[in-house]
This record gives structure tokens, C-alpha cells and sequence, in this order.
């Protein structure tokens, strides 16, 4: 099984998300990607929503699309989440680190020098970083010793060539038009009295309305198991 994770806040979980997973997925021949909304995150401010809210959006905009599921790994676990731990975990559970590709963008990327265990961690599973037209991977990376030698461009539309000797862990680059959108952008607008409008799934936004997440009545983020 190749599979694919798409990791972060995902807080909310949104059309850009599910496009740079269908772009990893139809340029390496994914099996399924499981979105993974993180616990804490090591890198970026916690969360607005709790983590219940975010598994529950991430298993509603996976509902009714066959290549993605949602998985709790990443909250299940206490402390820090750090993508070592992530695929170990996945290792432990009988996954070859040669067939997990852990999907991120170029932003997030770009500073996996900071990372735990680097460069271990490019040794535990294939990366695929995901960039739109014109938001290149920074040079200083792609020339990082640890991060050269496993570069490869894997073209949008598919057929890359995956004929890698055995154990060996790539760095896949898939330039893919994905929605420019982001999650601050969304709970901003929720916190304005905005409509999110069509840059989440139709579900993850009736979800959003009804247990009033990101507004800025505190009532509402205790409700529904906030608390």
C-alpha cells in the first residue's frame, strides 16, 4: 500500500488541503491519503478549534471522497507532534518507509532543517512537497546536502518514474494549480461574520456554523465537548 499523509492544524481543513493531497496521490500512484490533524504543533501557534472538531471536519471532508480517510494517530498521542514520531509510528504498525510519502508544501518544507532528527527523518518515508506554479522550493534548500542527493520532480498529471532501489526515501517535487486559500484566511473571516464561502467542502462549513467554531463568543467553543 503507497500511502500518502497529510499532516497540520488542519483547523479547518480546507479545498487546498484536499487538492495537494489529490496531486501527491495522481502523481505517485497513491493508494489513499489519510488526513492527520496534529495534536500540538511543534512549529506553528495551537490551534483555535479543539481537536475533537478538527477530526470530526477532517473525517467530514474525507466522507465521500474514496481516496482519503481520517486518522487520529497524531491526537491519540500526548505532548509535541513531530513528524519523526509520526512515522515511526507508522513504521511500528507495519508500513514500509519506502511506501509512506508524507505530503507538505513548500512553506512548511522549507524549514526542515528545524525539524526533529533531521536529517533522520528524510530516511523514515518519502516526502512529497507540493508547490504552486511560480512558489519554487528556496535554492538554499534544494542545494542542502542532507536534501540534494533525494530530489526528484514528479510531474502533476502522473507516470513518474518510482523505480528507486528498494529502501531508498525521495524528496518528490509536484507542482500542482491547488486553491490559493488558506486556514487563518478562513477563521478570520468566520471571526468577521463572514461566509466561508466555497473554500471548504459543504459539510466542514455546515459544521463550522453549527458549533459556532472560530467566532468570538466563548459560549460557543465550550459546547460539544470543547470543555
Amino acid at each position: 500500500m503507497r500511502l500518502g499523509v497529510l499532516g497540520g492544524t488542519l483547523d479547518p481543513v480546507h479545498l487546498g488541503h484536499l487538492a495537494a493531497a489529490h496531486a501527491a496521490a495522481r502523481a505517485l500512484a497513491l493508494d489513499a491519503v489519510w488526513l492527520m490533524p496534529s495534536h500540538v504543533p511543534a512549529h506553528k501557534a495551537a490551534p483555535t478549534a479543539s481537536p475533537w472538531h478538527r477530526f470530526a471536519m477532517a473525517a467530514l471532508a474525507a466522507a465521500d471522497d474514496p481516496l482519503l480517510a481520517a486518522s487520529d494517530l497524531e491526537l491519540a498521542r500526548p505532548g509535541p507532534t513531530f513528524t519523526w514520531d509520526t512515522l515511526q509510528a507508522l513504521a511500528a504498525r507495519g508500513h514500509a518507509p519506502s511506501q509512506i510519502f508524507f505530503i507538505t508544501g513548500v512553506d512548511a518544507f522549507a524549514g526542515i532543517e528545524t525539524w526533529r532528527r533531521f536529517p533522520d527523518v528524510l530516511e523514515a518515508g518519502n516526502f512529497v512537497v507540493v508547490s504552486r506554479p511560480g512558489h519554487a522550493l528556496p535554492e538554499a534548500v534544494r542545494q542542502h546536502p542532507a536534501v540534494a542527493p533525494r530530489l526528484r520532480a514528479a510531474p502533476a498529471h502522473g507516470g513518474a518514474d518510482l523505480a528507486i532501489s528498494e529502501g531508498f526515501c525521495a524528496i518528490w517535487l509536484v507542482e500542482a494549480d491547488t486553491p490559493d486559500v488558506s486556514s487563518t484566511d478562513i477563521r478570520q473571516r468566520v471571526l468577521t461574520g463572514q461566509e466561508v464561502g466555497a473554500v471548504v467542502p459543504a459539510s466542514v462549513a455546515a459544521h463550522i456554523r453549527r458549533h459556532g467554531l472560530y467566532t468570538p463568543t466563548p459560549a460557543a467553543r465550550r459546547l460539544h465537548g470543547e470543555n
